[in-house]
């Protein structure tokens, strides 16, 4: 395998989209969270948050377009990992169940 394929191959189905957007995640107990969305793909995303969140809950994610005539992405979603990546830093896995 060459360099290339090789530094392009990833363990997920889809590639990750670095970006950078305010989220607004809303779980099932209704507690809401403004978030930093880092990373996006079709199947989930990661974000960074100042505190853990329970892994395995459930919510509506909510992420920025950055205004113009683009609508927020709006998604079902599982929280599947909570790692601290810092001080008071957490990035937050997540699938996405459905878009909405």
């Amino acid at each position: 395998m060459s360099g290339l394929a090789r530094s392009y191959h990833e363990k997920r189905d889809f590639i990750r989209m670095q970006v950078s957007a305010p989220a607004t995640l809303t779980l099932s107990n209704g507690n809401h969270y403004r978030l930093i969305c880092i990373d996006l793909s079709s199947s989930g995303a990661q974000l960074l948050h100042s505190e853990a969140l329970p892994e395995e809950t459930t919510g509506r994610l909510v992420i920025s377009s950055g205004g113009g005539t683009t609508a927020p992405l709006e998604a079902e979603v599982s929280i599947c990992r909570v790692q601290e990546s810092g001080p008071g830093e957490f990035r937050i896995g997540v699938n996405i169940v459905r878009f909405i």
